[in-house]
């Protein structure tokens, strides 16, 4: 089974992308929230909306695709050399 390209880029592409923004524009800065640091909020934030994102491209885009049909997970399926063939 091949990823959607939009799975890919909402499940991934786009935390990854809010991360590395999100750490150069707060990192450098000493704001803090109840005494804990900003960066330290946002990461902690960031991990469950990288979890909503991914369940929401599963939801909307893959729930459906045949799972079953993917020969990269049933490695039984895939045709073996025999020793008749390698000699």
């Amino acid at each position: 089974m091949n990823p959607r390209p939009r799975s890919v880029l909402v499940a991934l592409v786009i935390p990854v992308v809010a991360v590395i923004l999100g750490v150069s524009l707060i990192g450098p800065s000493s704001a803090t929230v109840f005494g804990i640091p900003a960066l330290f909020i946002f990461m902690f934030v960031m991990f469950p909306v990288t979890s909503a994102l991914m369940a929401f491209t599963w939801k909307q885009w893959d729930q459906f695709d045949d799972y079953d049909a993917d020969t990269a997970t049933h490695p039984e399926e895939q045709p073996h050399a025999t020793e008749e063939t390698t000699a």
